[in-house]
């Protein structure tokens, strides 16, 4: 081997090397070259031609070397070993960025979401909770699985934890002041969210805007329960309107008590009364609803709960129902209210369509429009 090509394949390997020690950006080539530049000695030379000559075979091993990396997030193609090196990485780890909540996924981007490394362990298995993001309408907390074998057991994570309870604070959270427990999947079975939220619009107490929130589950098999502290913050910045607009349609009376805009959820508050309990028919249970902005795209439900209120003696319907977020902050919002048609036999069974899917009646005479500037 003559001296220039033993230059050649002793930069090329000083080259490979500057590689694998630079952190992955978006513009890899770049920061690459910058780097092998600026670390080479000042020598006038003879060099000057073979490194000229090196860089488009630098490019293209860079480009190359991204490549390979996107195919290995898109395919998943990894070993046990680089699997635990790249959990190190925030963008790859993030248990919100994977699931299909568009709320969830906007708080890992934006960085709203609070990155944790909150873990328990029992009997091998370990529990990690790796983020927490609380908008003041919902509380979604991203947990991971680990056990000693590095093989995770064949069911989903969401099958395995149960028994789930939270002490906010240190006082036990109950039916009386805040939700049922939501889960959610995640980018794979290893993963899950779990999701809850206060019952303010429905006579509980709000959530305080900071607090201390002790998570407790169970895990098949295992029978000490897991427990971790959560610390939580309110991530602020949403709009908040109360516009108590109803409308009426036979005996029945629909407001929209409260709507909430934040960059992670469409939060809606309504109410459905009964106006006379001896005519006409109850839908106090079956209105749902669908959500526009002035353009007309609708906003995809991620879940609710709904309460009666009983202490005024009218059992009116409260439902709070939390929708992904508007991508940007619309001129108006448009509810549409309608029910599900059923079958007279089997009793209690949707009319389908010819795909499969329920047929729904729009109640037009309770559609309401709420311009967002709206001091109503």
């Amino acid at each position: 081997m003559d001296t220039r090509s033993r230059l050649e394949v002793k930069e090329l390997t000083q080259i490979e090397r500057f590689i694998r020690e630079t952190p992955v950006e978006v513009d890899l080539v770049n920061r690459t070259m910058n780097k092998y530049e600026s670390s080479r000695d000042t020598k006038p030379s003879k060099k000057f031609k073979t490194r000229k000559n090196l860089r488009p075979r630098v490019m293209m091993i860079t480009v190359s070397a991204a490549m390979i990396f996107s195919l290995i997030i898109v395919t998943g193609l990894i070993s046990p070993t680089m699997a635990a090196t790249m959990k190190e990485v925030p963008l790859l780890s993030s248990v919100f960025k994977f699931t299909g909540d568009l709320g969830l996924h906007a708080a890992d981007e934006k960085g709203l979401s609070t990155k944790l490394n909150i873990s328990a362990t029992h009997e091998g298995f370990t529990l990690n909770v790796t983020e927490v993001v609380y908008d003041g309408t919902r509380v979604a907390i991203g947990i991971e699985r680990h056990d000693k074998e590095g093989e995770n057991a064949k069911e989903n994570l969401s099958e395995q934890i149960s028994n789930i309870e939270f002490l906010l604070n240190g006082e036990p959270l109950n039916h009386t002041n805040f939700s049922s427990v939501f889960e959610q999947p995640s980018k794979d079975k290893n993963s899950v969210i779990l999701e809850f939220a206060d019952l303010k619009n429905q006579g509980g107490s709000p959530f305080p805007k900071q607090f201390n929130l002790t998570l407790s589950a169970t895990i098949t098999g295992i029978s000490e329960p897991f427990k971790m502290d959560i610390p939580v913050s309110d991530i602020g910045n949403y709009v908040n309107l109360q516009p108590n607009i109803s409308r009426k349609y036979k005996n029945n009376q629909f407001t929209i008590e409260q709507i909430m805009l934040t960059p992670i959820t469409t939060s809606i508050t309504t109410r459905i009364a009964l106006l006379d309990k001896s005519t006409s028919v109850d839908f106090r249970e079956g209105i749902s609803i669908e959500v526009y902005d002035e353009q007309g795209h609708e906003l995809k439900l991620i879940h609710g709960n709904g309460r009666r209120e009983t202490n005024k003696g009218n059992s009116d319907l409260i439902m709070d129902l939390r929708l992904h977020p508007f991508e940007t902050l619309p001129k108006a919002i448009t509810i549409k209210p309608y029910i599900h048609l059923y079958n007279d036999y089997p009793k209690g069974t949707y009319q389908e369509n010819e795909n499969g899917d329920p047929i729904i009646q729009y109640i037009s005479e309770l559609e309401i429009t709420i311009p967002i500037n709206s001091k109503e």
